[in-house]
């Protein structure tokens, strides 16, 4: 591993449990439904339990905008310390609350509310952590160093699963969901106190040398950048749309195919692995392509095999092989957009305002395209009955991204080389 990278091992190790901790509830919602929203109806629990995975999407905006303004005005290190710890609470919360069979009405409500609260903590974070590695590293290699960044976070992903798996064992206690809550809570504290090592970015630096910094970024971004601000929310939810299709819905699919519980996480671990591997190589050919080429041909594959992979799972005759080909075609694709998106975005606004304008843009794309993913393909498939309605909706953001990729470098720049796109390859970020 390079220097550059050994700089940032507590920039790496804290988003592995930010991940985890973001991760938990997803993979749980399924169980965590008749415990905390019990129905007559299960699809009326799961949609519920979908809803609260959301609910913490949609509060991202709120944290991006407190956090952006935060990092752009005092720096990204302090954005990051803050940030960090605040994820652990909520967390904690909710290994130790209650059942709705205990406390009622209670239990859902803190369960949402701590949704709410990491999704707001969370707004920062994952900005943090990328716009750190964007403006401290060599950008000749900010594909290869963000594939790397990313993978971290998946991993941590996988733990989240490995830790499903086993918890939901048959031999295993009721009550045993609980158990990765703590461990997630625990050590987010501890990387906290690692992050204290953390010196402030050289972009950051220098704005604040030339007195660069602005008072109110949030002005400066509606006023000069909606434009940019618009297409960076769609690209960032279209890239986090495939990777919860083939997990946190997926989870749902599996069931309705048979699966156990512990069968499902073991196929959100076998997703998660082939992501975090994948998201490696395809950062080092982002490299070589440009970011923009990148994203476009993550789009197309999306929007071409959205459909092919979702006729391997439309009847319940489907067998195991086919349910990796669904995950497999989904997750592959899905990551030539994931690697991508935060390095391309973060060229989108100079320092003074970039914090704020990739919280903000990211977490509101994230939240109508990415958290409410699960949810509206539940509602989907059960209004139109045919598991193929989720995929329209998949194709139609992947169509509207990969023209916006188009209209941004071909139009609005006018740059062509014998009809293939070529900006993306960033050299500095200033």
């Amino acid at each position: 591993m390079n220097k550059s990278l050994r700089l940032n091992k507590p920039v790496l190790f804290g988003h592995v449990f930010e991940c985890f901790d973001n991760t938990l509830y997803g993979y749980f919602a399924v169980i965590l439904a008749p415990i905390f929203f019990p129905s007559e109806s299960y699809t009326t629990s799961l949609i519920a339990s979908y809803g609260a995975f959301a609910a913490g999407f949609l509060a991202r905006p709120l944290g991006a905008i407190l956090f952006g303004i935060y990092g752009d005005k005092m720096g990204r290190q302090k954005a990051l310390l803050y940030s960090m710890v605040c994820v652990a609470l909520p967390t904690f919360v909710i290994a130790i609350t209650p059942t709705y069979e205990s406390i009622g009405i209670f239990a859902p409500l803190t369960l949402i509310t701590c949704r709410l609260a990491q999704g707001l903590f969370m707004g920062g974070e994952y900005t943090g952590v990328n716009l750190y590695l964007s403006e401290n590293n060599n950008h000749k290699k900010l594909g290869s160093q963000t594939g790397i960044l990313e993978a971290s976070g998946i991993f941590g992903a996988v733990f989240a699963t490995i830790f499903g798996a086993i918890v939901t064992l048959e031999p295993m206690p009721a009550w045993a969901w609980r158990i990765p809550f703590l461990f997630g809570s625990f050590s987010t504290l501890i990387i906290f106190f690692y992050r204290l090592r953390l010196s402030e970015t050289s972009s950051f630096k220098r704005a604040k040398e030339k007195d660069a910094l602005l008072k109110f970024p949030l002005a400066y971004l509606f006023k000069e950048h909606r434009f940019d601000l618009l297409m960076a929310c769609i690209i960032s939810g279209l890239a986090m749309m495939p990777f919860y299709y083939s997990t946190i819905f997926g989870n749902r699919l599996f069931h309705e195919l048979g699966y156990s519980h512990s069968e499902s996480m073991f196929l959100n671990m076998v997703t998660t692995i082939c992501v975090g591997v994948i998201i490696i190589y395809s950062g080092k050919l982002a490299d070589r392509i440009g970011f923009a080429t990148h994203i476009f041909l993550g789009s197309f594959l999306v929007s071409v095999l959205t459909f092919p992979a979702f006729s391997l799972i439309s009847n319940a005759s489907s067998s195991t092989l086919q349910v990796y080909g669904f995950i497999g075609i989904l997750s592959s694709v899905g990551v030539m957009i994931n690697c991508s998106t935060m390095p391309y975005i973060a060229s989108f606004f100079p320092t003074k305002c970039r914090f704020s304008g990739v919280a903000l843009s990211v977490t509101t794309g994230q939240a109508i395209f990415g958290g409410s993913a699960p949810l509206m393909a539940s509602w989907l498939t059960d209004t139109f009955h045919t598991r193929y309605a989720p995929a329209v909706w998949l194709a139609l953001v992947a169509i509207v991204t990969a023209s916006i990729i188009i209209y941004r470098e071909i139009v609005l720049h006018n740059v062509t080389n014998r009809g293939y796109l070529k900006i993306g390859r960033i050299r500095s970020i200033s």
